[in-house]
């Protein structure tokens, strides 16, 4: 089961035992904004626009489209009417980032975007959109409306569905003097966790608050719904509520209560998508074995890594765990509920709502053209999909030169080694920092794993997690480009298992849609689809790298300046939430108010150790530097923010 969706049913599970005392997550209130921009990052209005809101397929939330739509906030009153869980400012709370109704017009500068409504309806055109098809209903980046389409699994018509896509996760905003920055491909500041918590909430307190499912049936069915259709309505709202119960009970037996809390900022996303795959998606169908025990319980969350450049690497993944750039964003789109058949041989296994085409075309938009291509004059065109932010000086104030003279000294000194020259620098596009991986057409740049002593969580789960398997889903790990030989199993490590399921998915999306060999090939990124698990973390370039907070892996150190303290110099623990900026120290300010959340460092999960200037080590010590003197600090700090 999903754990976001668990969160959902535990919420729902509990609260008519709780009712008097039970309320919604505390949330943040965001600080007042005068103007949002976004960054140029190299991407036209209408591009940013259709990826903000372009289906992958999702069904992330457990309700369709129209229910979201008709639910109200989590909110007891004594008079007056909730208002809707929908709505900007309240999703805005989570950390969402609002988006408008339309692209064109006045309205749209409001949310940062310039006016340019010819050249958006040209783009939306291209993607087979028009502006009024996007994002009807004015939800927040991220947010996407899936038409409604036939269950892979069950053969039942859906209706329209609700999700959510990697722009949700991928998409980052900090607010400085009045001014919402928004970022694409920049970490996320959501809280999924209580955005789910909430809408358990909100579909209880529908069922057993006065007046609350007669308002939710006239939004649904509209004013004039007749007594058959209202009681069919309760009746499908019932039975809905009473399996979200059940799950969660099970669901939580199984698993326990969340190790660690992943709050703003975070997310487990390797222990969700797993949830998702091999437990809801096995569940209801003949499966032999109870797919509950494949649950795991949240132990390691991440920040949501920045994705710049990320089409370029030649192991795409953050993590350096995946090669294939169709196989991470099918199990990208699979761990947000995109449906696929596992569980019924009856129909076709491995069919499902991931839409290939679309997949493709977002990591075509984000990778741009090959970035080797030699201009007249013999240099590289460079990155031309989506880029780095550039530090805003105009908002958040200019950089001091001979601070940024002296720290370009220490960045070659000491984090060229592994984070590459800067990527504006001829020498970043020097031949031996590039690759042709597995007999690739074209090259890539070498980011490969690496060891610096930080919390182990997240590389364990790939190396230790075991799931069962069905079996007539004959998952066969040696088919896999880097797979041992063997025979098909119904017992494999999460990541074999993973690559398999998600391979099989993205192959018979191909087949279904009559894709010819070539064409799948360039889908593909040129690479096979081939898996490591090392126990490492990727040390990448660091353009927008002021922008990327809060670091480490696992977002346990606040801002750019306390990566290059000494451990004991470390928060010990820091609030996140708000995006208030510090541009000196770079990085969230990490005030704690009514909704923030909490992050202990000295929770295994959260630990803030390792990549440290104290000295010198060995590989894997955590000591990756000499000490560096208070005054070098700041001038390292003034320099990232240059690249």
């Amino acid at each position: 089961m999903n754990a976001s969706r668990l969160s959902i049913l535990a919420a729902v599970g509990l609260l008519p035992l709780t009712l008097l005392g039970a309320c919604a997550p505390a949330l943040p209130t965001p600080a007042p904004t005068k103007e949002a921009v976004w960054l140029d990052q190299n991407w036209k209005p209408g591009e940013r626009y259709w990826y903000h809101h372009a289906s992958q397929g999702t069904s992330t939330f457990p309700i369709s489209y129209s229910w979201f739509m008709a639910l109200e906030q989590p909110d007891i009153r004594v008079f007056g009417e909730p208002k809707m869980l929908a709505d900007e400012s309240y999703l805005q709370q989570f950390g969402f980032i609002p988006s408008p109704k339309r692209l064109g017009g006045a309205t749209a500068r409001d949310y940062g975007y310039g006016a340019e409504p010819g050249s958006a309806k040209a783009v939306l055109a291209a993607y087979n959109q028009s502006e009024d098809e996007v994002n009807p209903d004015g939800l927040p980046v991220g947010f996407a409306r899936t038409k409604g389409y036939v269950d892979p699994t069950t053969g039942t018509p859906l209706p329209d569905q609700i999700g959510l896509t990697c722009a949700a996760c991928h998409t980052g905003h900090i607010e400085y003097n009045g001014v919402s920055l928004r970022i694409d491909g920049a970490p996320a500041v959501i809280n999924l966790d209580a955005l789910t918590a909430a809408l358990g909430y909100s579909l209880a307190y529908t069922k057993v608050l006065p007046g609350r499912f007669d308002r939710f049936a006239d939004r649904v069915l509209g004013p004039n719904r007749t007594a058959e259709q209202t009681a069919a309505l309760r009746e499908q709202f019932e039975q809905t509520l009473t399996t979200l119960e059940t799950l969660a009970k099970r669901g939580a037996a199984q698993s326990g209560n969340p190790a660690v809390t992943e709050g703003f900022n975070r997310l487990d996303a390797l222990t969700r998508i797993g949830n998702t795959v091999f437990t809801n998606d096995l569940l209801n169908g003949k499966v032999e074995f109870d797919p509950f025990t494949n649950v795991a319980a949240i132990t390691a969350p991440v920040k949501y890594p920045h994705i710049w450049n990320a089409s370029w690497f030649d192991w795409v993944q953050y993590d350096a765990s995946i090669m294939q750039p169709m196989v991470r964003n099918a199990g990208e789109s699979m761990g947000v509920a995109a449906r696929v058949n596992l569980s019924n041989p009856d129909r076709k296994l491995y069919a499902s709502s991931v839409p290939v085409d679309t997949l493709y075309r977002m990591e075509q938009l984000l990778a741009g053209p090959n970035p080797l291509t030699r201009k007249p004059d013999g240099t590289v065109t460079g990155f031309q999909g989506l880029t780095a932010p550039k530090w805003p000086q105009a908002v958040l104030g200019t950089v001091d030169e001979a601070k940024r003279a002296r720290g370009a000294g220490l960045y070659q000194e000491l984090c060229q080694g592994c984070h590459l020259p800067p990527v504006d620098s001829p020498a970043f596009w020097d031949a031996k920092y590039w690759t042709k991986p597995n007999a690739a057409k074209q090259s890539y740049l070498k980011v490969t794993p690496i060891n610096v002593g930080t919390d182990p969580a997240q590389a364990n789960i790939l190396q230790t997690r075991t799931v069962q398997l069905p079996a007539f889903l004959k998952v066969d790990p040696s088919s896999l480009c880097n797979g041992k030989p063997g025979e098909p199993v119904t017992k494999a490590s999460f990541a074999e298992a993973l690559g398999y399921v998600v391979q099989k998915t993205a192959e018979t999306a191909y087949d279904e849609n009559k894709i010819p060999p070539a064409k799948r090939e360039e889908m593909n990124g040129f690479r096979p689809n081939c898996l490591q698990a090392e126990a490492g973390y990727k040390a990448r370039p660091l353009d927008g790298i002021w922008a990327a907070g809060p670091y480490l892996h696992n977002g346990s150190v606040p801002t750019l300046y306390d990566l290059l303290s000494p451990l004991a110099e470390r928060p010990k623990s820091f609030c996140l939430g708000l995006r208030s900026f510090d541009p000196v120290k770079v990085g969230y300010r990490t005030d704690c108010a009514d909704g923030t959340f909490t992050l202990d460092t000295k929770i295994p999960g959260n630990t803030n150790v390792g990549h440290q200037f104290v000295g010198s080590g060995v590989a894997g010590s955590g000591i990756i530097g000499r000490g560096l003197s208070e005054q070098e600090r700041w001038d390292l700090v003034e320099y990232l923010k240059t690249l």
